[in-house]
């Protein structure tokens, strides 16, 4: 009786035993840090179908300030509008990963530098860390399921859906119009009744330079501003920017390159400029 029992305890605990889930498999483990690795890679490379390689149609997709994405479609789309207006280049190895039977839990940090296509604004660093869910296929590849990532970086004066900053660079964008075409008309409704600019420590006489604008004294060809980053606190806001200009001025050739800072205010929902500051840039 005691041999019987001992038996069916042998056999009870070798069932038990093979039908336990694996645990952290060496395999495993390596190729999620690979599939984490080749994401990144992928981004950098600007390759959507490697970004896309990891998703799944039931991926759930959470970015800092939007809204979550599921599925490869929806994804899909956020990564290629990425690729198409942003370059990067991107890290976020998986630093601990934990894997039982057909689900895996991944950590990592990523740290990534994005540069804006256009060359309007400037490049951006971003940092912070990721977690990720994954599910094994049935083809015995791993595929996200559920991805976290929670930036680190301070966004001072940003507003939740951004319509204020592209409101503003909308703005900075239409001086660039105004100045060439001489649309006076433009600055009036843009600049503040009290408006006031400092260029290399000097006060400048605004009335005055408009007057040579209108009058053709002076002459704008090209205008091109770079490096824009705004910042809104509520009805007030900065633009800092890098700003090249060339043109004429009483029949002589001029150029210009300066950095500076407009300062504007939220007046009857309408922005307006009221403290300029320029720095010419010496080389």
């Amino acid at each position: 009786m005691k041999t019987m029992c001992s038996l069916a305890l042998m056999l009870a605990l070798a069932t038990a035993s093979a039908c336990a889930p694996t645990v952290n498999h060496p395999a495993d483990v390596e190729a999620i840090k690979q599939l984490m690795d080749g994401y990144f890679k992928a981004a950098s490379a600007k390759n959507p179908a490697g970004l896309d390689a990891v998703l799944t149609d039931k991926t759930l997709l959470i970015e800092p300030h939007m809204a979550p994405l599921v599925g490869k479609e929806a994804i899909g789309k956020m990564h290629q509008a990425f690729l198409d207006n942003f370059d990067t280049d991107a890290k976020g190895p998986a630093t601990e990963v934990r894997v039982r039977g057909d689900l895996a839990v991944a950590y990592g940090k990523y740290a990534e530098t994005i540069t804006p296509k256009d060359g309007t604004l400037a490049a951006e660093k971003a940092t912070g860390h990721w977690l990720a869910v994954l599910g094994r296929q049935g083809d015995g590849s791993w595929k996200w399921d559920w991805v976290i990532a929670n930036s680190d970086q301070p966004l001072p004066g940003s507003t939740a859906d951004g319509a204020e900053e592209q409101a503003l660079l909308q703005i900075e964008r239409g001086f660039e119009a105004a100045a060439k075409n001489r649309d006076i008309a433009f600055f009036e409704r843009t600049l503040a009744k009290e408006y006031a600019q400092v260029y290399d420590g000097k006060p400048v006489n605004v009335a005055a330079q408009f007057a040579e604008l209108k009058s053709g004294a002076i002459q704008i060809e090209s205008m091109t501003l770079r490096d824009l980053r705004v910042h809104v606190f509520g009805d007030a806001a900065i633009v800092s920017m890098m700003a090249e200009s060339k043109g004429m001025y009483k029949g002589k050739p001029m150029a210009e390159k300066a950095r500076g800072v407009d300062f504007f205010v939220k007046r009857d929902g309408r922005w307006q400029v009221v403290n300029s500051q320029m720095t010419t840039i010496k080389e």
